[in-house]
């Protein structure tokens, strides 16, 4: 094949595993190759650290040890047995006591799980670059899960929760060391996040310190007196429910018993005033309608309004008589004399007609107009105005009457609840008594723990948890020099294996087997 360039073999090295001379010989001349697995390491540890692992920040606090006072006799004591108190002097062991407190487990276990699941949770990817090493970790924690559940399914792995992994990471990332010739006490952890790494810190002294002060002082006076407390405010609201209970279950609520009997009485006895003078009132309003009716009933419904007349017929024609009598009386008289019987028949006649004209009306009533009385209706109306009078007053009786029946049933039901509201307000003024009794009591165990605490001062935070300015972790010097160490000793393997497979493959001349590749 025209232009082909054909490679002799190389000859057969005269290198065995022990022949250091051969092997470095080789790699010198494959420098180009080990130097290719050098870049990739170092490539690959810097993807891993930061794609992968991600910036670690270290968190320190430092804790002064001086477990001397709380070691020193009580000044209770010393007055009791009235000895001289002993100084308080400080131990060799002191930091020694102080790295066993800060390393109890379940301090990290309190504290992972008073900060929830949720505060170690990763925060949603806002990038492109944060999205695509959110999708390697899940990956990766997806690999590890399978790995974990693997063991755990052969048995040589627990199943853990994912709290009590929380626990092993932080406790793997916790570091509890003694400062040589001091009392210093150095508590650090490594967190991808500075500010989270101070909380979590801070949170275990915080719990490592109210352990060591609870190990040195006596709780139970404070809690007998916190659960008295509770249990008489229990107490009282359930009196006092009671109490509004019955209070509120008559009609009208009962506030106050001597109070409210004596606004009862006074009110029934105003009642009772204005009844009699109501019924004062009805006794007198009666007799004016009584008076009224006979008054109306004497008067007429009804009064002439016109009246109509003409002349008496019957009289004209008796006085036309008497005219005609009269003058026969003279004709007579002058024929016969005064003493004749014609002129005495004449005068009776006469006279009767005279009577008879006297009796007789002179006119005749032709038509009268009828019409109602005024003071007739003036009356009705008044006695109508005395019987709605009347009326209005009974129903003001009636009224007082349900009124002080009220009263009175209100009275009875007063006195009725008087007991038992005596009873639950003794009740509620003895729990208060003694709810006063378990404060000041509970006031002054708080106090006395708080002298404690400040007299317990053995362990002091003198340096409270603190982030580093710059990640810990991954180091740029460390992460290159390890990956160009581990790149250049896989090279120097890898070279070193294929020639070895490759020298154990050729003939004595050098040659290889035929369809054999180099």
């Amino acid at each position: 094949m025209h232009g082909a360039v054909v490679l002799e073999p190389l000859p057969r090295p005269s290198w065995i595993p022990s022949d250091l001379g051969g092997a470095f010989a080789l790699l010198r001349r494959s420098w180009l190759q080990l130097l290719a697995c050098g870049l990739a390491g170092i490539l690959s540890l810097l993807a891993w650290a930061v794609v992968i692992s991600g910036p670690s920040y270290t968190v320190t606090s430092k804790i002064l040890v001086n477990l001397g006072p709380e070691m020193a006799t009580t000044p209770l004591l010393t007055a009791r047995e009235t000895a001289i108190p002993a100084p308080a002097t400080r131990r060799p062991e002191d930091p020694a006591t102080g790295v066993e407190i800060f390393t109890d487990p379940r301090l990290i276990r309190d504290v992972v799980a008073e900060l929830g699941d949720d505060f170690f949770a990763d925060s949603p990817p806002t990038s492109d670059f944060q999205r695509f090493k959110s999708a390697v970790k899940s990956v990766i924690r997806s690999a590890r899960d399978m790995m974990r559940e693997a063991l755990v399914m052969v048995g040589l792995r627990p199943s853990t929760t994912e709290q009590e992994r929380l626990t092993l990471a932080i406790g793997a990332a916790m570091r509890v060391e003694p400062v040589r010739r001091s009392d210093i006490i150095t508590v650090s952890i490594g967190f991808p996040h500075p500010r989270a790494g101070e909380i979590i810190l801070q949170k275990f002294i915080d719990t490592a310190l109210s352990r060591y002060r609870d190990a040195f002082h006596s709780p139970g006076v404070t809690d007998f007196f916190a659960e008295g407390r509770a249990e008489r405010l229990a107490a009282i609201r359930a009196a006092e429910a009671r109490l509004l209970a019955l209070r509120l279950s008559a009609e009208d609520p009962i506030w106050s018993v001597a109070e409210q009997r004596t606004v009862l009485i006074r009110a029934e006895a105003d009642s009772q005033a204005q009844l009699r003078q109501i019924r004062n009132a009805i006794a007198a309003a009666e007799a004016q309608v009584a008076q009224a009716e006979t008054t109306l009933a004497q008067m007429p419904a009804e009064v002439e309004l016109s009246t109509v007349r003409s002349r008496n017929e019957a009289t004209d024609a008796m006085r036309s008589r008497l005219v005609q009598l009269r003058l026969d009386l003279g004709t007579q008289q002058a024929r016969y004399g005064e003493g004749s019987q014609e002129i005495g028949d004449l005068r009776r006649q006469i006279e009767a007609l005279l009577a008879q004209i006297a009796a007789e009306d002179p006119f005749v009533v032709e038509r009268v107009t009828l019409g109602q009385s005024q003071l007739h209706q003036a009356a009705m109306r008044d006695l109508m105005s005395r019987r709605a009078d009347l009326a209005g007053l009974h129903g003001s009786a009636a009224r007082l009457d349900e009124q002080i029946g009220a009263l009175r049933a209100q009275l009875r039901q007063i006195a009725t609840s008087a007991v038992e509201i005596a009873l639950l307000e003794q009740e509620v003024a003895q729990l208060r008594g003694a709810l006063e009794v378990f404060e000041r009591g509970y006031e002054d165990s708080r106090v006395r723990e708080a002298i404690e605490a400040v007299r317990l001062s053995g362990l002091r935070v003198v340096m409270p948890p603190t982030s580093e300015i710059l990640p810990s972790s991954p180091s740029l010097r460390r992460t290159l020099l390890l990956g160009l160490m581990g790149g250049l000793v896989l090279g120097a393997g890898l070279v070193l294996l294929l020639e070895f497979r490759a020298a154990s493959r050729r003939l004595p001349d050098g040659r290889f087997p035929e369809g054999g590749a180099a």
